[in-house]
């Protein structure tokens, strides 16, 4: 079920992010990620160092208000990443 929440976020995040509004953007990507990190436990031993990675690129994204990359990272990327790495 926390996973299912947490592909549901990414699309929030995503439609957020499309539709141009930073604030709300960032705040719901915040609470996406955390929400990702609490359930570190029902993904495989890979996916943190994965999901490192994918941070990193979404501050970089963030630094340059690039929404269009945010939406693509969480709604595509995060979203294969986690479907592909639950235990």
């Amino acid at each position: 079920m926390e996973i299912d929440e947490i592909l549901l976020m990414c699309e929030d995040v995503a439609c957020e992010a499309i539709d141009g509004c930073p604030s709300t953007t960032y705040s719901k990507l915040s609470n996406l990620i955390d929400k990702v990190i609490s359930v570190f436990p029902l993904l495989d031993e890979e996916f943190p160092f994965i999901f490192k990675q994918m941070l990193s690129c979404l501050v970089e994204f963030q630094s340059s208000n690039d929404l269009n990359r945010i939406a693509d990272c969480v709604n595509f990327e995060l979203t294969a990443l986690i479907s592909e790495h639950k235990k």
